[in-house]
């Protein structure tokens, strides 16, 4: 080639393509307990600093595994932020499914 003009390779492999989630789209960890929620016709309350599962209609508390209700609360309050938040979600979720 004339005039120092060369063409360049890129060596190595090239970027891996990545794919993308939908900011509209829910994980689906969230969504088994918002299904889980809104079948027990439940609601989070928050009672002196702590958060219980609570049923809608009744106001009982859900005899749930403790562990298993921090995990659930963690990734909902991750997901909306605030107990309200939830509580919004999961009525959504109930008239959004027949």
């Amino acid at each position: 080639m004339e005039n120092g003009t060369s063409i360049k390779t890129v060596s190595g492999q090239p970027a891996p393509k990545r794919g993308y989630m939908r900011w509209k789209a829910k994980p689906p960890r969230t969504n088994g307990y918002l299904d889980f929620l809104a079948h027990y016709d439940a609601e989070l309350m928050g009672i002196n600093g702590a958060i219980a599962v609570i049923r809608h209609t009744t106001g009982t508390e859900l005899p749930l595994d403790q562990k298993g209700k921090l995990l659930m609360v963690k990734l909902l309050l991750d997901e909306f932020r605030t107990v309200d938040g939830i509580n919004q979600a999961i009525e959504n979720y109930r008239a959004s499914c027949p």
